[in-house]
């Protein structure tokens, strides 16, 4: 996703010269084309996140697009105060774009873990928050920020990411797609675990069970059109995401459901409220927390 996000810059930035891309002292390997045919264009601002930030104010306040990329945990959480002030309070033009997010720097240990993100974004004002789960969905969310006047929080993965989409798939900001349709029972996932679940599939159907499942490359603002189809509908419906259980995309969706009275049965997966202390790879801690292995849908609804 991180050569994803560079080739979209650099693709628009030969006609669009308000595009500014911004890094507290990260990107190495990944921002030196950019860099080179831009000079003007690229800032790193050394380890300052909060003063990155403030600097992509004023860049915005001048008319510019400014992105700002670091490293999820640090892009958001270590400048927050600026984010809220600066970019939301402001309604400023911000894309603040965080890579690696959940447990995709999962050797580096719980400092550069981030379970929290959607949490602390989408509770500012004006904020967008988007995790898309495969460059395709990077690419087309990309595309349209930089059309977007409304400061956005970006998650990333880290790069090489399985492809969960085809070619002609069209995704939309706010809105969520459809993989797979199914008349039992309703996945609803974001981000980058959605290509383990749709790994699960074939196993689900050996359960018995017809299986949908629907992407969610936005998490605020939430897709209520398409969650008001599964109210109608009463189907049963999973929410699996890599994230906090408080605070995530699922909080958001019961939250909605329970405004509406809604009778459908849903169960929610995701990161217990703790920190997680395995140090491994994203695959190692997913599992430690029941989000790896195919779970058992008639026992989990029972």
């Amino acid at each position: 996703m991180r050569t994803t996000f560079v080739t979209v810059l650099m693709e628009r930035a030969e006609f669009d010269n308000k595009i500014f891309l911004l890094t507290p002292d990260m990107g190495f390997s990944v921002f030196e084309r950019f860099a080179e045919k831009y000079p003007g264009r690229f800032l790193n601002t050394g380890i300052a996140e909060q003063n990155t930030i403030g600097i992509a104010a004023g860049l915005a306040l001048s008319g510019f697009k400014p992105y700002v990329y670091s490293v999820a945990p640090f892009s958001l959480m270590r400048c927050y105060e600026q984010a809220r002030l600066n970019a939301a309070y402001m309604n400023l033009n911000i894309k603040i774009v965080g890579a690696g997010g959940g447990f995709a720097y999962g050797p580096a240990g719980a400092t550069h873990h981030i379970i929290e993100d959607f949490a602390i974004a989408k509770v500012l004002p004006n904020m967008i928050v988007c995790a898309p789960a495969d460059p395709i969905e990077a690419r087309q969310i990309f595309e349209q920020s930089l059309c977007t006047k409304s400061p956005m929080y970006i998650r990333l993965a880290k790069n090489n990411e399985p492809l969960i989409h085809n070619q002609d798939d069209i995704i939309t900001v706010g809105k969520a797609f459809r993989l797979k349709k199914g008349d039992d029972i309703e996945i609803i996932a974001t981000g980058t675990i959605t290509h383990r679940i749709t790994e699960w599939l074939p196993e689900l159907h050996k359960q018995g069970l017809s299986t949908g499942l629907t992407v969610f490359p936005t998490i605020k603002p939430l897709d209520v059109k398409f969650i008001d189809k599964l109210i109608q509908a009463e189907k049963d419906i999973l929410i699996v995401e890599e994230h906090n259980i408080i605070g995530g995309l699922g909080e958001s969706i019961c939250a909605y459901m329970g405004k509406k009275n809604a009778k459908n049965k849903i169960r929610h997966l995701g990161v217990p409220d703790a920190y997680s202390h395995y140090v491994g790879n994203q695959q190692y801690i997913l599992d430690k927390f029941g989000l790896y292995a195919v779970p058992d849908i008639n026992k989990l609804f029972s």
